[in-house]
């Protein structure tokens, strides 16, 4: 439906897309957010951390974070505030052991696990009193968003006005290998400790549930999810997985106003992750590719209050493009 490259005015400092990936995520400060916790039991004897940023709106936005993220990333605290400031509640789901406490279970999350975005939406369709409910989807998040946007089973997602993605790796196939190449590994090595560590914590509680030494011995992510998240989640193989929770298999699907952004420098894309021809077809998936901004940076000057997707969001949400 829409097709679109506008430009953001990076800071000649920031000259490398992973220097516009890294500085904004790691110095950018955002104050005066403050979150209510609701903690909602799930079917399957786990719970899920709500973070909630209320102003009195009939107009809600959930946000589902990114990978090893939460609602205390400051992408996710600086959404909050700019959507506050503009009329919207903000609810922020922590995935599975990402809330600052270890979940329940034995498995955790998964880019394509959608039934658990599918249980907040409808708990909070049964317990809230919104006009409007809209999405946002930050890269993994954005991958989960698309995917249960998509899949046509979730009588949830008929209540979804409008969804925005951003920095989104939908095409798992070639994405994920990317991810350990050359300085991408950065990223890729942080992520690995990060899941390991939580490994560690669930081998504690559940000595058996896994071949631990076998996880722990993984090189980089592709080897950790095909040895702990495949098996835990009942995947046949690596392979499996990556068909089943890619988003690009369902964006055709969608039938809700969705606009997905990947910034034409996102280290962490490929280019089968900007899908031009179908958002050129398609009457409800609209693609904007930035020039510039790296992988959920969009710094135009790091002293500015809210940077360029923040205003980017807030003009999508209150008109529609």
């Amino acid at each position: 439906m829409l097709y679109t490259s506008p430009i953001i005015q990076t800071p000649k400092w920031l000259y490398t897309k992973h220097l516009q990936t890294i500085v904004p995520n790691l110095y950018r400060k955002v104050e005066g957010v403050q979150y209510v916790r609701e903690r909602i039991e799930t079917w399957d004897d786990d719970f899920l951390d709500l973070d909630w940023s209320k102003v009195g709106s009939k107009k809600l936005i959930l946000i589902s974070h990114g990978f090893e993220g939460s609602s205390d990333r400051v992408y996710a605290r600086g959404l909050t505030k700019i959507l506050n400031n503009n009329g919207f509640d903000v609810c922020v789901w922590n995935f599975r052991g990402c809330s600052g406490e270890d979940n329940r279970q034995y498995f955790g999350y998964h880019s394509g696990k959608t039934d658990d975005l599918d249980y907040v939406v409808s708990h909070i369709l049964n317990t809230q009193s919104y006009d409007a409910h809209y999405l946002i989807g930050v890269s993994m998040g954005g991958n989960m968003t698309l995917k249960y946007l998509g899949e046509e089973k979730w009588h949830s997602a008929k209540s979804i006005i409008a969804a925005l993605t951003v920095s989104v790796p939908i095409h798992y196939e070639t994405s994920f290998p990317h991810l350990i190449k050359g300085w991408n590994k950065i990223y890729e090595r942080r992520f690995t400790k990060q899941v390991k560590e939580k490994v560690l914590k669930k081998q504690a509680r559940f000595p058996n549930a896994m071949n631990y030494q076998r996880i722990m011995e993984a090189k980089n992510l592709w080897e950790f999810t095909d040895r702990c998240t495949v098996p835990l989640h009942h995947f046949k193989n690596l392979e499996d997985y990556i068909l089943k929770v890619q988003a690009s298999a369902y964006l055709k699907h969608i039938k809700t106003p969705t606009l997905l952004i990947n910034a034409d420098n996102d280290p962490l894309l490929t280019k089968e992750c900007y899908p031009i021809q179908l958002a050129k077809k398609s009457n409800f998936f609209s693609l904007e590719i930035p020039i510039g901004g790296g992988h959920v940076g969009f710094c135009e000057n790091l002293k500015e209050e809210h940077n360029w997707l923040e205003k980017r969001v807030v003009h999508f949400f209150q008109n529609g493009a």
